[in-house]
């Protein structure tokens, strides 16, 4: 295992993120898989755990707090997040996070961040002085290092480094090749690097996206470029080691959190983080694939709203900024029904009359007849498997 010092601790580039945990056929986690899985990492150096308050419906906290019990407590660094909009009062910031000491069976975490920063919740934060409060249990002791992660656009991540930075050590950031520009990954990246804050990246794999990307030509670029015979140019392995290789070699990175939810991907994954960095070549072909991936799977609708006159009343930009969204989490979401939030979307795609009224208007020159029975089909099918 490769590691990154980090005030005196040897961080392990390979993080175990516990929000996908392999699950029973009840639903729950699998407790001897989830176990083996934690041991096996511990044993090979793979020390920095990380969960939150709503993984796993609260039950990831409590996993843990179980299958860390016979490790010693020296032997690993444990991360922990506040949610931050479930906190109505100061006092409810204490009690969460005592809460979390408890259900993870520990005095104190090692790693503790601010969870899920973004326009909405922020200014919740300042005005519940959660900054404040939870320097005082890192005064006490009960925090070590203290972060935040951030889902927000990079205006916000520059100001709350500028007005708040003193209190952050580190932050966590979604950083991956496909985000890169879609979604101001780089710009993101390019703020914590200028306030000098070590990054730690999740969704390196954008939850799985990037596994098995959903463009044949994202694909053969990718094995075009797979130049370690170690990894089959036809497997998911290769797709994964150029999604991680690249994450992670990104400048700053404390380590990069892989939610893995079998021994196998860890096993996958242990290797990459041993294995060759990316070449040149291969940094170039992942970046050509990302322009083919977004190219492949995204309608290029810029929501202008010239097709406002639709007769059927079809709201088109909404519909398609729903597929767009439902299409870069490669149509799967843990938190919620991607087909629930289309049906409710009335008048749906199947309204659509044929009349070209819409295309006739549309400066991207979108087909957008097409598009709209492309949209109805796929969330047809997503309803159909219970996505």
């Amino acid at each position: 295992m490769k590691y990154t010092e980090f005030k005196g601790l040897q961080i392990p580039r390979l993080g175990f993120g516990t929000m996908r945990l392999p699950m029973d056929a009840q639903g729950e986690i699998d407790y001897p898989a989830a176990k083996a899985m934690v041991d096996h990492a511990l044993a090979n150096g793979m020390n920095y755990l990380d969960t939150a308050y709503k993984y796993h419906n609260g039950f990831s906290e409590t996993f843990l707090g179980k299958a860390l019990a016979d490790h010693d407590r020296s032997t690993y660094m444990l991360a922990d997040k506040l949610p931050t909009w479930l906190c109505e009062t100061e006092a409810d910031v204490t009690r969460i996070f005592e809460e979390q000491l408890e259900k993870c069976a520990t005095t104190y975490f090692d790693f503790y961040l601010l969870h899920c920063i973004d326009e909405e919740s922020w200014p919740n934060i300042p005005a519940l002085n959660m900054f404040e409060i939870l320097k005082k249990e890192k005064e006490a002791g009960r925090i070590k290092h203290l972060g935040a992660s951030f889902h927000c656009a990079p205006e916000l991540l520059r100001h709350v480094l500028s007005e708040f930075g003193e209190y952050l050590e580190f932050v966590q950031l979604q950083l991956n090749y496909f985000d890169w520009e879609y979604d101001n990954a780089a710009a993101i990246h390019e703020i914590a690097v200028e306030f000098g804050k070590p990054i730690i990246i999740m969704e390196p794999v954008r939850g799985g996206m990037l596994a098995q990307p959903m463009s044949e030509e994202a694909c053969t670029i990718l094995d075009q470029a797979a130049t370690d015979a170690a990894k089959r140019p036809d497997g998911s392995t290769n797709y994964v080691s150029f999604a991680l290789r690249y994450a992670n070699e990104l400048p700053g990175i404390l380590t990069t959190l892989s939610g893995m939810s079998s021994m196998e991907q860890m096993l996958e994954n242990m290797e990459i983080f041993d294995g060759p960095e990316m070449t040149a070549e291969e940094a170039a072909a992942v970046e050509k694939a990302a322009k083919a991936i977004r190219a492949d799977i995204l309608i290029p609708c810029t929501a202008c709203n010239y097709c406002y006159e639709c007769p059927a009343g079809i709201k088109i930009p909404e519909i398609f900024k729903l597929y767009n969204g439902a299409a870069v989490k490669g149509f799967h979401n843990i938190w919620g029904s991607l087909s629930g939030a289309y049906y409710k979307m009335e008048p749906t795609a199947s309204a659509c009359i044929g009349c070209g009224s819409c295309e006739s208007h549309c400066p991207q020159k979108i087909k957008i007849i097409d598009e709209l029975k492309k949209v109805d089909a796929k969330y047809a099918h997503l309803k159909e498997i219970g996505e």
